[in-house]
């Protein structure tokens, strides 16, 4: 990922823009759900989500949200509590960066 508090700028066709805006939308408010599932130990919605992010960052240009989905999935998958805490807070910080530009 690029240095703390840059822009990543993601380049996208503007055909599927519509698209791609809910698809944030929806990863934002991921955010809250994953930090719940976190406090109640609910490492199955986790793991799913992960898998998630995984599977479709990368069919959306945000190689970056794949890299984090994989890292989670297996922090998940070894009930890694400060490590799925430390990936949700840098799937925040990345959303927060994020920048979409319409090719």
């Amino acid at each position: 990922m690029e240095k703390s508090g840059e822009t990543i700028v993601v380049q996208v066709n503007p055909r599927i823009g519509d698209i791609v805006e809910s698809y944030l939308q929806h990863r934002n408010k991921e955010l809250d759900s994953l930090l719940e599932a976190l406090e109640q130990g609910a490492f199955d919605q986790i793991k799913h989500v992960a898998h998630d992010l995984v599977g479709t960052g990368g069919s959306f240009g945000f190689e970056d949200m794949t890299l984090i989905g994989r890292s989670l999935e297996s922090a998940a998958e070894n009930r890694q509590t400060d490590e799925i805490k430390s990936l949700v807070e840098e799937l925040a910080e990345y959303l927060s960066r994020v920048e979409v530009v319409y090719e």
